[in-house]
């Protein structure tokens, strides 16, 4: 596989107010090229679901707690604030990959749902926006939901308006890249959950990662420029490694 001429794009975020490293397309004006299309992105490890491997990301599957299920399909967050319209604080310091998840809590009492390091999200539409996943762990109480089962009627275009239960506890997730080459999410863009990852490499990440402190826009463009030598690349290099030890401690 090809390894990618990096491309680096300052991207205006409201909530931080800085630029950000982030995926790319040639013109901003869509998703970027893909194989076959005369990009070379040199020699790389085979990573199904990452840069541009096909297949599906490997890993185990991700379950919620019993009582917690979702309540709808899963779309991008709002593009400026990248959260969900409902107040609750997003979850995960990336930038890249911004969605929102409708939970539906049958159980009658509030249940702890936890999001694990290395946590996935895949984008399901026909354009060529990125793959996401969690760099920490990232907890959040769902409430009961008031009325039980239920929803509206889904629409025809996968859209942010079908299907989702009204009564829904919807959790904005801020994930990292894992597709350097493709455009990041949009507002209603459809994703559906993909398995805790299994890479070693991207284990090894989240290793030295888990004492680390993710405070600062800087903090956040060392962690995805580590994440894309593992899925641009081979792996972490001895640059990576060295940034992220210079990351404040917790």
């Amino acid at each position: 596989m090809a390894h990618a001429a990096w491309k680096w794009v300052v991207v205006a975020v409201a909530a931080v107010g800085a630029g950000l490293v982030a995926c790319s397309d040639d013109d901003d004006e869509g998703p970027g090229p893909g194989p076959g299309d005369g990009w070379d992105a040199g020699v790389d490890k085979v990573r199904p679901g990452f840069g541009e491997d096909p297949g599906d990301i490997v890993g185990t599957a991700f379950t919620f707690p019993p009582g917690v299920e979702l309540a709808g399909p899963i779309y991008g967050a709002d593009d400026e604030t990248g959260e969900c319209g409902n107040g609750v604080s997003p979850l995960g310091t990336g930038q890249a990959v911004r969605i929102c998840v409708p939970l539906r809590n049958l159980s009658g009492a509030p249940v702890l749902v936890t999001f694990p390091p290395g946590f996935t999200t895949v984008y399901i539409g026909e354009s060529r926006y990125q793959n996401g996943a969690l760099m920490d762990r990232e907890r959040v109480n769902v409430p009961p939901t008031r009325g039980g089962p239920g929803g509206i009627d889904a629409g025809t275009d996968g859209g942010t308006d079908g299907g989702i239960d009204p009564d829904a506890f919807v959790v904005p997730l801020h994930l990292y890249c894992l597709n350097e080459r493709r455009a990041p999410s949009e507002s209603g863009a459809p994703y559906a959950l993909g398995p805790v990852s299994t890479d070693e490499d991207l284990q090894e990440l989240l290793r030295l990662l888990s004492g680390k402190l993710i405070e600062s826009q800087d903090d956040i463009n060392v962690v995805q420029t580590a994440l894309y030598s593992i899925t641009e690349g081979r792996g972490l290099t001895k640059v990576d490694r060295d940034a992220i030890d210079d990351l404040p401690d917790r």
